[in-house]
């Protein structure tokens, strides 16, 4: 009867647990949107346009067909097929495995952070810099935030954790480690690409790691919960 909790406790001691959970999951969406919003006010004032500007000059000095082509690749990983493919993947193997909470959570997270680019993006409506983008045609829509970043900060981080929570503390902690180099290369290739500026892909993963924040919070909240009414039931058996 014991058998139970006592994996449940040892779940909720796994890497991204141990590093969000209740507390970390509010202090990681405080901080993260309030991030969001002083880069909003410095893009809004113009404030941002300044190391913008430094920064392009520095990144746009790299220049050579093998960096083009790795470039190519990763900026792909931050689409909305790349991203929805992955959450959906991930949540069907969730489902499959009877892990439904850990499925609904991947899909509100994805699903929630598309919704959310594309209302930031409305608000804003900055224009695209237009006059530095190369190799790849530019996109359509607005620049602030930028999407993939915001996608994939609140979707990789998310679908590493309910992949390799059960693996061993060296597995998720190599796991994880990988979601965060993707999720910086994924941005910078925006900025390699001169399709965003600098100061959206900062608002871009501001925005997306403060909805992971209430994801993984509202995630723990509702496993805690589910523990607490199983060991009622439980006692209520004996």
């Amino acid at each position: 009867m014991n058998t139970g909790p006592r994996k449940k406790t040892k779940r909720r001691q796994r890497f991204l647990p141990t590093a969000i959970g209740t507390t970390g999951g509010v202090a990681l969406a405080a901080a993260a949107f309030w991030f969001f919003n002083k880069q909003a006010e410095h893009v809004v004032e113009g404030r941002a346009d300044r190391y913008d500007m430094m920064v392009f000059d520095i990144v746009h000095k790299i220049d050579n067909p093998a960096m083009h082509r790795f470039m190519e690749a990763v900026t792909q990983l931050g689409s909305h097929a790349a991203i929805g493919t992955a959450a959906g993947v991930t949540a069907l193997a969730m489902l499959r495995s009877g892990r439904r909470s850990d499925a609904w959570t991947v899909v509100v997270s994805t699903g929630g952070a598309m919704v959310i680019n594309t209302l930031l993006k409305n608000i804003f409506q900055r224009q695209r810099p237009q006059e530095l983008a190369r190799r790849i045609a530019l996109p359509k829509s607005h620049s602030f935030p930028s999407g993939h970043s915001l996608l994939s900060a609140a979707t990789y981080p998310i679908v590493a954790h309910h992949l390799v929570q059960r693996q061993s503390l060296g597995t998720q902690a190599m796991v994880h480690t990988l979601a965060g180099l993707t999720i910086l290369t994924v941005g910078f290739s925006r900025i390699y690409f001169g399709v965003h500026f600098p100061s959206d892909v900062l608002g871009g993963f501001a925005a997306g790691f403060g909805w992971l924040g209430l994801t993984s919070l509202s995630h723990t909240l509702i496993e805690r919960r589910a523990e607490r009414s199983w060991e009622r039931q439980a006692a209520q058996d004996r």
